[in-house]
């Protein structure tokens, strides 16, 4: 019980550092994009980027806090969480080297300006691993912790939909979908807009 209590205060740390950190690199994109206005397109994918990782980050915290991560789950969540804060490092240090700072003179915001034309395909290659790991952590988010799936046995919500009186045949096809609805938790149905995906 103390090492489980131990781990989660372990990666609730990790967490709170890195959102701080992150938080600082967004404020300083900000700053960059109120004093140029216009921005390079790869800062302003990190700009996007970033909040995202640092709410789905937060959501994390709130999981393991509430006691909603198993011990093994928390270790690959610590993992993600290291791969983070080395891309986010790497971020901070491309910035450094290319936006201007306040006591810049000309020739040096002239030379992080030219340096930014080369840091570029590194900040892309962050915002693609920031955005795989914005993935993981959605879909460790989506999916739930195994004790939050055990506890819930009613759906979420349910849309009630009225018949539509003006459709009709398809009787086989409507009892298909029936049958894989009532043996499988979830089932969707999918196929190009007017072939008739929604039913009752």
């Amino acid at each position: 019980m103390m090492a489980e209590a131990a781990a989660v205060i372990g990666l609730v740390s990790a967490i709170v550092d890195l959102v701080q950190f992150g938080s600082k690199i967004v404020n300083r994109l900000d700053e960059f994009q109120s004093n140029v206005g216009q921005v390079p397109q790869t800062f302003r994918d990190i700009k996007n980027q970033l909040p995202l990782l640092l709410n789905a980050l937060r959501r994390t915290k709130t999981q393991a806090e509430a006691g909603d991560i198993d011990r093994d789950t928390q270790k690959a969540i610590l993992s993600v969480v290291g791969g983070c804060l080395s891309q986010v490092e790497s971020l901070d240090e491309a910035l450094v080297k290319t936006l201007p700072a306040e006591g810049d003179s000309r020739w040096i915001r002239a030379v992080k300006a030219f340096r930014s034309v080369s840091q570029e395909k590194d900040v892309q290659q962050i915002v693609k691993r920031l955005q795989a790991y914005v993935s993981t952590l959605t879909y460790h988010q989506a999916a739930g912790s195994p004790k939050a799936l055990s506890v819930r046995t009613k759906p979420l919500f349910t849309v009630p939909f009225e018949r539509d009186p003006n459709f009709v045949g398809r009787s086989d096809i409507l009892k298909q979908v029936d049958q894989k609805l009532k043996a499988h938790r979830r089932a969707a149905l999918a196929g190009i807009g007017g072939v008739g995906q929604v039913t009752s």
